[in-house]
């Protein structure tokens, strides 16, 4: 599953991408209340093949339907990226600095691998 992730990373980043800029687009092309598209494109109020109400239509249902498009992008990414986020967690850790509960000083006696406390290095033989 995170094969599939991963190869669907940059496609989906680039989706969210063009989602992004045509939602834009549509949000600015929308007119107030009181305008109509034509108007505001700088035509002026002559009739045109969808009527007046059309274009406005149109613009509404685009922008909904790409905001959805946005939203579910969104979410998919964010849960992709979750996904890849902890299973890289596990794969990177360091092993630990101290000495793990078995690597001990148990009464009298020094585990194998633990050190010794106030250990005196030994000596250097002298020539």
């Amino acid at each position: 599953m995170l094969e599939l992730f991963i190869a669907l990373k940059w496609p989906l980043i680039a989706l969210q991408a063009l989602i992004s800029l045509v939602l834009i687009i549509m949000i600015l092309l929308q007119s107030g209340k009181g305008d109509d598209i034509g108007s505001a494109l700088g035509g002026g109020s002559g009739g045109n093949v969808q009527g007046t109400g059309g274009t406005s239509k149109f613009l509404v249902r685009g922008t909904a339907i790409f905001a959805i498009l946005f939203m579910i992008n969104s979410i998919v990414l964010a849960k992709m990226f979750k996904e890849m986020s902890a299973a890289s967690i596990g794969a990177s850790a360091p092993a630990p600095l101290v000495p793990s509960a078995t690597n001990s000083v148990v009464g009298n006696a020094v585990a194998p691998n633990a050190i010794a406390p106030n250990a005196i290095a030994p000596a250097t033989p002298k020539k």
